[in-house]
């Protein structure tokens, strides 16, 4: 191989390289998506039993009265913002490639004091939330599905005044819309598990 072909061949290579370990990085976006906020920025207050309309057994007092009572899942609001990465690569609203769309995630817990503990399985959901250059978009996605209520565990905290703290950990995936190189974004969000009999501003259902 002579000189030139050898200089060639390592310019190649070497830019090669550069493309590899940049596929990842915000850099060779065109656009920052970012989590605004999850639940309005407060923590989420997962209540483990709706109530119906009678709260207590009216033959016997302090007995809770189930009959009417039913388990519901958590949706959250969730804010996206769509910021152009610079100057350079700024698109307009409804321009090519100016969209990102949402389109799965995980939810994975861990305890809010650390330690040891039965926590909620891991899950993952699909969705779908078009987040446009520029825009600011609300959507909402599915926190606590009806089988970590129903588990015996947080079963164990219905009628009862024991809560149980943790932190979800929330990966989102998308792209941008006429690609489809996938890239994530995440956020944690603070849940505390309990039976809210009394409706109060901080549950945010």
């Amino acid at each position: 191989m002579n000189r030139k072909l050898l200089a060639f061949a390592i310019v190649v290579g070497m830019f090669a390289i550069f493309v590899a370990s940049c596929d990842n990085e915000s850099e060779s976006n065109r656009a920052v998506v970012i989590v605004s906020s999850i639940n309005e920025n407060a923590p989420f207050f997962s209540d483990v039993v709706e109530q119906g309309d009678t709260l207590w057994d009216p033959s016997a007092s302090g007995v809770p009265w189930d009959v009417d009572d039913f388990i519901t899942e958590d949706y959250v609001p969730v804010m996206f913002y769509n910021r152009p990465y610079n100057d350079i690569t700024t698109v307009g609203v409804g321009k090519p490639l100016s969209d990102f769309l949402i389109t799965r995630y995980r939810v994975e817990w861990r305890l809010a004091t650390g330690g040891a503990g039965t926590l909620p399985p891991m899950f993952e959901g699909a969705t779908s939330i078009q987040v446009p250059s520029n825009t600011l978009v609300t959507g909402a996605f599915l926190l606590v599905p009806f089988t970590i209520k129903n588990d015996p565990a947080f079963a164990a905290l219905q009628y009862s005044p024991t809560e149980f703290l943790t932190i979800a950990h929330i990966t989102f995936w998308g792209h941008e819309v006429g690609t489809d190189r996938e890239w994530s974004l995440t956020a944690d969000l603070s849940v505390n598990f309990g039976d809210w009999i009394i409706e109060t501003d901080k549950k945010k259902q």
